[in-house]
């Protein structure tokens, strides 16, 4: 019924049982198979098999009653690797386990495990792991995995790992202090992802997709509107990242241009970004690559006066990345320096909505491109470099009135409901 009133008496805490049934709570040494109670189950050592409780699970409770302190520490040596349970674990409101987990938790309100947990956790609220995480966490409000975590964390709210994330994280808030990925060094098999609105690493070499990614050291990929990271100076054959997003702070290598297209008269853009190799010596030139790498994004305003549709013309708004590639010379500027970037070869992709009024217009007009340019550097007020652009094009649109007539048309098709144009497009400009 209660401790103290039982089959095994008033010394319960000292039986291992096989089977215990619990009308409202009981306590035990430990449970071999199975155990349920309409409360509480209490262990004192270890646990096997299922524990099934109305309110609460709890394993390692009271384990150093009794003991001295030289008892207590060699009790913690021999449970440093092993788990106190190894099964399954259900309860209403909470599941806790003095040391490692290997196994099932699950819960309407909270797991915790005090040591490392090797399996799956499912709550309500929250889990908790004092030490590694090997497995999977789903909680519906957050995840913590204080050392380090192999495997996934989702949660609605927030995932947060303290020290180095090996797989996902899946949440509104991912944080850990560590990502490996293909560009870490040394090489590992690793892989890690997050996945949120705000993501958060030290030293990422994964994967961020969010709103906004923060890292501290970056090596791997960002995706999102906002890319905060700081590149290190890349060291023997490692690579910095890649940032792909609308706004990236911590960059190199931006640059603003001015150009004509075959759609536009007027078209600025701006880009940040980052270099992608280069190197931690005195100028900053890679160490075996023929050219400097720079991963850029471009914010791009166009517009063109007049148009036989609209007297006061049409203006667009769009987005673009760019792999751009600086010729390298010599390691030493001083001696040939002029020749060091005297040109470059860029490709990318990138995508602009036309608006039709001075409004955006809510109906479909989109452009898309895929682009490669040369560029050769001049002594214009400065250094300037002149370049030029093959571009292919693609303009979706619904509205007959929104059709543009390109001068090397490839395909066009006048669908029902979808209408696309197919060209071959050029630009000239000027990048500063």
């Amino acid at each position: 019924m209660v401790p103290g009133i039982s089959t095994n008496g008033i010394h319960s805490g000292w039986y291992f049982n096989k089977f215990s049934f619990n009308l409202f709570s009981g306590i035990s040494a430990g449970s071999r198979h199975v155990e349920v109670a309409g409360i509480t189950n209490v262990s004192l050592f270890s646990g096997t098999g299922i524990q099934i409780g109305g309110i609460a699970n709890i394993v390692g409770a009271n384990s150093f009653i009794n003991l001295s302190l030289g008892e207590e520490r060699e009790l913690m040596k021999e449970e440093l690797d092993k788990p106190l349970m190894h099964g399954i674990q259900i309860s209403g409101v909470v599941n806790l386990v003095r040391n490692n987990v290997s196994g099932i938790q699950t819960s309407g309100g909270f797991n915790i495990s005090y040591g490392s947990m090797t399996g799956l956790q499912l709550a309500g609220l929250g889990n908790i792991v004092n030490r590694d995480l090997i497995g999977v966490q789903m909680a519906g409000a957050y995840n913590v995995a204080s050392q380090s975590a192999s495997g996934m964390q989702l949660a609605l709210l927030a995932n947060i790992t303290r020290g180095p994330m090996a797989g996902i994280q899946f949440g509104m808030f991912n944080q850990n202090s560590g990502m490996p990925g293909k560009r870490t060094n040394p090489p590992t098999r690793a892989r890690s992802l997050q996945l949120g609105l705000f993501n958060l690493s030290k030293n990422m070499a994964g994967t961020q997709i969010g709103l906004i990614n923060y890292a501290k050291e970056m090596s791997g990929t960002q995706i999102g509107v906002i890319n905060i990271f700081r590149t290190a100076p890349v060291k023997k054959a490692s690579k910095n990242g890649v940032p792909i997003g609308i706004l990236n702070f911590g960059s190199k290598g931006h640059f603003t241009r001015f150009s004509y297209n075959d759609q536009f008269v007027y078209n600025i853009e701006r880009s940040t970004g980052n270099c992608s190799n280069c190197s931690d010596t005195q100028y900053g030139q890679p160490i075996h690559d023929r050219y400097q790498k720079f991963n850029q994004n471009s914010i791009i305003l166009s517009y063109n006066p007049s148009s036989r549709q609209e007297d006061h013309g049409y203006w667009a708004l769009g987005w673009r990345f760019e792999r751009l590639m600086y010729v390298k010379y010599t390691m030493f500027p001083k001696r040939n320096g002029p020749q060091n970037g005297a040109h470059f070869l860029s490709w990318g992709a990138g995508v602009q909505h036309i608006n039709w009024s001075r409004e955006i217009n809510s109906e479909l007009s989109l452009v898309t491109s895929v682009q490669g340019s040369f560029g050769r550097r001049y002594n214009l007020f400065g250094p300037r470099y002149l370049y030029i652009t093959a571009r292919f094009n693609s303009h979706f649109y619904q509205n007959t009135a929104f059709e543009i007539t390109p001068p090397l048309l490839l395909w066009q098709n006048d669908g029902n409901r979808l209408k696309y144009t197919i060209w071959f497009g050029y630009t000239l400009g000027i990048q500063v």
